[in-house]
This record gives structure tokens, sequence and C-alpha cells, in this order.
């Protein structure tokens, strides 16, 4: 587990954004990630898309070493907004755990500048995973990780400030079509100039007058009465 820091550290530092003379058809040796998911990738250099491509296999294997009792299958949910149904799972007494967007989310953020992300997010993720996949219930959960954080990213010159959210694991996981009109319900607040789900669990929003800590309470209030209960 030790070992996603230092990797993710180096990660970070030799990724490239895609440029304009990369080739379609680079799209057709894109690991399945690529061509089953958003079809051409458009954010990384396909230096970096082989480097990801080797670091997601490397998280599989850490997560499959921590939760030995897991096994791979097809996602699955009754719930038909289910984000990741017919996407490979690692799957353990009803615990499902995508593992193959992580790390392209994670380095398309990063690369961009949008959503840079912490050393230890790979090892956090993992970690998450593992707990899960090894029997967490989810009161374990609640009372372990906080169902919203809120990181000040700083002011932009012409818009105003910019805040990320990061939504707990579980709930952009179960409830993703309703964590999609919270954004858009969010975007209608006074004060918010935009919202944007970066990422399956990560907001982007601007505004010129909230503070983290108001928007902490706002999405934490709203999680509560529409989607945790």
């Amino acid at each position: 587990m030790e070992s996603l820091v230092p990797l993710w550290r180096w990660v970070k530092s030799v990724l490239t954004e895609r440029t304009t003379e990369t080739a379609e058809s680079d799209a057709s040796t894109s690991p399945s990630w690529v061509r089953y998911g958003i079809g051409t990738e458009p954010t990384l250099s396909p230096e970096s898309v082989a480097v990801v491509d080797g670091v997601t296999s490397y998280l599989c294997r850490v997560v499959e070493r921590g939760a030995p009792g897991a096994r791979w299958r097809v996602g699955y949910h009754r719930i038909k907004s289910y984000i990741w149904q017919n996407h490979p799972v690692l799957a353990s007494d009803g615990e499902e755990a995508a593992m193959a967007e992580i790390v392209p989310g994670a380095a398309r953020g990063q690369v961009s500048g949008r959503v840079p992300s912490a050393d230890d997010k790979l090892a956090r993720t993992a970690a998450a995973a593992i707990k899960r996949l090894n029997g967490a219930n989810d009161d374990m959960v609640g009372q372990d990780e906080p169902l919203v954080e809120v990181e000040d990213l700083g002011e932009d010159a012409l818009r105003g400030r910019e805040l990320e959210v990061s939504l707990r694991e579980d709930i952009a996981h179960e409830h993703s079509r309703m964590v999609d009109r919270m954004v858009k319900n969010l975007a209608k607040e006074d004060g918010i100039i935009g919202a944007i789900r970066e990422d399956r669990e990560v907001l982007l929003v601007t505004t010129p007058s909230w503070n983290a800590a108001q928007l902490q309470e706002w999405v934490a209030r709203y999680i509560e009465d529409n989607i945790h209960n």
C-alpha cells in the first residue's frame, strides 16, 4: 500500500497532455478503459496513457492482495443509474469496487491542472476499496469518512474563488444521478458562478462570495436531505 505514494508522486511528475498532432488512430491501440469508455482519450498523451495503464494494473494488484476474498466480475446493480453497470469490478459480499477508472480520472485532473491530487490519493483509494471488500459496513464507513470535504484552491483572477468538493465514495458510487442533480441545483444558487462534476467523487465550484465552510454546509445538508437518508 505504501508503495502507491511514491509511485503516484512520480507519475504526476511525468504526465503530459495530448496534443492536436496526436493521430486518431492511436485509439485503436489504447487500453480497454479508453476504447470501451470514452472512446478517444481527450486529455492524456499516448505516453501518459501507457503509464496510467501500468499504474492501473498495479493498483488492481494491490487491492487484490489486500482483499483476497474478492473476485472480478461484471458490475451489476438493480438501480438503473448504477455508474459501474457492466464495468469490470472487484466484488465481495455484495460490495463492488471499480478500479479501472480511478487512475485515468485522477491523471486527467492532474495534468490539466483542474483537479490536482495529493501524493497519497491512490493509497487512500486502495485502502477504502480494501476496507469495503473485506466487509466494512456502512456504519463504519460513516464513522471513518465525512460525507463531504471542501478544499479552497484559491482565487481565479477573472471568475473568483475555486473550491473543490470531495464526496464520500459510497455517495458518489451509489447515488450518481442524484449527485448530478445536486450539481445542477448548486449552480443555480446565488453567488455560484459555476459548478461541474470533474470526476465521480469530485466537484469543482467557482464563486466570488462563498467560502469553503459555507459550501461544505450546503452540500452536506443536501446529501442528508436527498441522498443519505
